[in-house]
């Protein structure tokens, strides 16, 4: 199991947040999706047959939940070593 971590941007709609999690959570591999408030972001827990980050991005694009710009922790060498990279 993994743990797709998705940050939303600032300002977000609340309905569509939920609309989102729903949505997510109805994908083939989906066990569960958390929202955390701070920072915005949801969690998706992802089984084996999970989706792709991308499908997951298309889902919140699809309810009008807008993401930041994905970080890139190794872009300046500030690896955690949780990754494996």
């Amino acid at each position: 199991m993994k743990t797709e971590i998705l940050n939303i941007a600032s300002p977000f709609n609340a309905e569509a947040v939920e609309q989102a999690s729903a949505s997510l959570k109805a994908m083939p591999g989906v066990q569960d999706v958390l929202f955390i408030d701070t920072p915005l972001s949801l969690h998706a827990r992802l089984g084996d047959a999970a989706p792709t980050r991308a499908e997951l991005v298309a889902v919140l694009a699809k309810a009008g939940v807008t993401l930041e710009e994905e970080r890139h922790p190794h872009a300046h060498g500030n690896c955690c070593g949780g990754c494996g990279s």
